[in-house]
């Protein structure tokens, strides 16, 4: 029978976040009984997607992510509830003992939480085909595309996505800075594992970390952090 088995993730943030990698099997229906615990709005969601492999990785996220909380709560998976907060940001619909985010690319999702600061997760699957230079004005200042554009081929794309992972985690942690676009941060040059942002820190990202974490090979993803405890 099949079923769903997050694989906690190490790291070097605060250690009150958790982390967890979801793996993908597309062969799967959702008609199984790992997605028993779904909601019936949950469902219709999964429903609407016009491919099976999109269907699969947002209901397995959402049933390893409800199991995650249940655990923490106290209570069945299915029992859990969400809401969207004053940003769009899912959350807990009757409690605000836990924060958490996730993400999915590929064969792989990602799910991190915490009791404690608000968190945010992104993982992207890199494509040596992919034209990074298409969307570079939504993505990069202007100083890391030029940066990028000093690099040779190869490492053109691993720093792109890495650019990439760092900020969508980073504006994910609360959800405000999303409208403004990636671009108003910047993070490159990387240097090591620990996200720095350099020039002009937008005042909603001054108390906010991150750092880059291991991810399946062929996948780059980062994991954020709000410095300020609400617990």
């Amino acid at each position: 029978m099949y079923s769903i088995e997050p694989v906690p993730l190490p790291h070097e943030g605060p250690s009150d976040v958790s982390l967890w990698r979801v793996d993908f099997a597309f062969e799967a229906s959702l008609d199984d009984a790992a997605f028993a615990a779904l909601s019936s709005d949950e469902r219709t969601r999964a429903g609407n997607f016009h491919r099976h492999e999109d269907a699969l990785r947002f209901a397995t996220v959402r049933v390893a992510l409800r199991e995650q909380l249940a655990r923490h709560l106290g209570m069945t998976a299915r029992a859990v509830r969400f809401k969207l907060d004053e940003n769009r940001r899912p959350c807990l619909a009757d409690s605000n003992v836990c924060d958490f985010n996730v993400s999915h690319a590929g064969a792989h999702g990602l799910i991190a939480m915490s009791p404690r600061r608000r968190v945010g997760v992104d993982i992207e699957q890199c494509s040596d085909t992919f034209d990074w230079r298409s969307i570079v004005s939504l993505t990069l200042d202007a100083s890391e595309a030029a940066w990028i554009g000093r690099l040779d081929a190869a490492q053109q794309i691993s720093a792109f996505y890495g650019a990439w992972v760092a900020k969508e985690a980073l504006v994910k942690t609360t959800g405000v800075g999303i409208t403004r676009g990636l671009q108003h941060l910047t993070v490159l040059p990387r240097d090591g594992l620990q996200v720095t942002l350099r020039k002009q820190i937008p005042d909603d990202m001054r108390e906010l970390a991150a750092r880059w974490i291991a991810a399946p090979e062929g996948y780059i993803a980062c994991v954020a952090w709000s410095a300020k405890t609400f617990a």
